[in-house]
């Protein structure tokens, strides 16, 4: 089953296994969680720093800190999905806890000389959400049971057997009553006569898990002129994914054929490492100019994939259902995302706030998969190489926008900002758009920040080869606090 699902703002190709073009885009299209402040003010903190979030983006950031300081983020996530086929649209609603954020800070300063801090920070910032649900009905021609007819006819007219059916499809349909004969002479099904008859499709997709980073990070600031940072990102990915999808013959268009169901079940887990190296240059008290440089991350990951079927059909006035379920699959591999390098520049407004704007550069195109480091065999290096090829074929270098400020007003805060993210996908200009928004309270020992970003896109859902189209709009809010300690 091959889907195109909107993830974050994003049109994105999903198939059942993980290990697809379109898949590399969970890892490597990034829309960077953290503190509060750090989602209020539009992420763009590249060039100001003693901001935990900015350990992700630019480290140099770090060595601004003049306290240790301990902060925790908390949040809510609000994704909503109209999907529409044939002028019915439906909608389905996730809402989602998590921790954005976890992170602690150690401030060090020597005594004399031209450096002025040394400073430690370690904790985590997410990296990506996946929590979404799709859900459509309506009635539309075609059936998912052509595609695996045609493939296990391939299969036999090869010379093969029943026994070498996709064990995820056709064998399954096999089993079931869905797919008949022995030969590819006389291999059949009920759609047989009218492959593209009009019957009730209706479809339940969910996704959820995140990519939390672990960061370990050091930095350095010298004459209070440059600042120089590095952090040791790792990683972790939790990816769920869910989906039932059902054909109804209402109406008895097909002789036979009642009903069908198809569920698919993937959970993926991983971790990685990359490299962060950044700095900023204080070139008055009012400018500051940053640049950071990330090394590709490079993913270990497991798929665990199954799969069950359902078919019900009549005949000689008889009722049949049956079920058959495939073992499950577990594959291991890796990928390796792509460099990314950005600029940032901040002016600040003496003690009443700051503006500040960042750029970045990403190659999607560059992502890159491993299947033969663990199972070396030639249909492994013929996946990784088609997969790869696909890759470089739909994907483009992009760039990345946030821009963002601050008002001081005392010790209350005022945050705003707008993110504008390439799309990858070749056929595709403009950026996807974010806005956001933030407030806080901030004293010597303690702060307390509200962030709000709002973002919406639209994608579509094709629930198998060459089938119908479902379109979707996709509105996703995050709502972050941050409580905060200075000590």
């Amino acid at each position: 089953m091959k889907q195109y699902l909107t993830l974050l703002f994003l049109s994105l190709a999903a198939t059942a296994f993980s290990q697809t073009a379109g898949d590399v885009l969970k890892y490597s299209y990034l829309n960077p969680g953290g503190t509060a402040r750090y989602i209020g003010a539009g992420s763009a903190f590249g060039a100001l720093g003693a901001e935990f979030g900015a350990l992700s983006q630019n480290p140099a950031g770090l060595a601004m800190y003049r306290t240790n300081e301990l902060s925790v983020t908390p949040g809510l996530r609000f994704a909503n999905t109209d999907a529409t086929l044939n002028g019915s649209t439906l909608d389905e609603s996730k809402t989602h806890f998590r921790f954005d954020n976890l992170g602690l800070v150690f401030n060090t300063t020597p005594g004399g000389g031209k450096w002025k801090t040394f400073n430690v920070g370690i904790g985590f910032n997410q990296q990506n959400n996946y929590n979404q649900g799709i859900y459509y009905s309506g009635n539309a021609p075609g059936t998912i049971l052509t595609n695996w007819y045609n493939d296990a006819r391939g299969v036999l007219a090869g010379g093969g057997t029943t026994d070498d059916f996709d064990p995820f499809t056709g064998k399954l349909a096999r089993l079931t009553g869905a797919i008949f004969g022995n030969s590819a002479a006389n291999l059949t099904y009920d759609f047989a006569n009218d492959p593209n008859a009009s019957v009730e499709h209706t479809q339940s997709i969910t996704q959820s898990g995140t990519m939390n980073e672990m960061v370990i990070s050091l930095a350095g600031n010298y004459d209070e002129k440059l600042m120089i940072g590095a952090t040791v990102g790792i990683p972790f990915v939790r990816y769920r994914f869910s989906s039932e999808y059902q054909e109804k013959d209402i109406d008895a268009v097909v002789e036979n054929f009642d009903r069908l169901s198809y569920t698919e079940f993937l959970n993926t887990d991983g971790f990685g490492v990359n490299v962060k190296f950044g700095v900023i240059y204080r070139a008055s008290q009012a400018v500051r100019i940053g640049a950071h440089v990330h090394s590709p991350t490079w993913l270990s990951l497991t798929d665990d994939y199954s799969t069950s079927f359902t078919y019900a059909f009549t005949e000689d006035g008889t009722p049949y259902n049956f079920t058959e379920s495939s073992g499950n699959a577990v594959i291991d591999y890796k990928l390796t995302t792509p460099w990314r390098a950005g600029v940032s520049g901040a002016v600040l407004i003496q003690k009443q706030g700051f503006l500040s704007a960042e750029v970045e550069w990403v190659d999607y195109s560059a992502n890159k998969y491993d299947f033969t480091s663990d199972v070396g065999n030639a249909q492994n290096q013929l996946d990784e190489q088609r997969e790869n090829a696909a890759i470089q074929r739909l994907y483009e270098p992009r760039m990345n926008i946030r821009v963002g400020g601050e008002v001081a007003l005392d010790e209350f805060r005022l945050r705003g900002g707008v993110n504008l993210l390439g799309k990858p996908l070749a056929e595709d200009d403009g950026f996807n758009l974010g806005y956001t928004a933030g407030a806080g309270i901030r004293s010597e020992s303690f702060f307390l920040d509200l962030g709000l970003r709002i973002g919406s896109g639209t994608g579509s859902v094709i629930p198998y080869a060459d089938g119908f189209e479902v379109d979707t709009k996709n509105y996703v809010t995050n709502i972050l606090m941050t409580l905060g300690f200075k000590f």
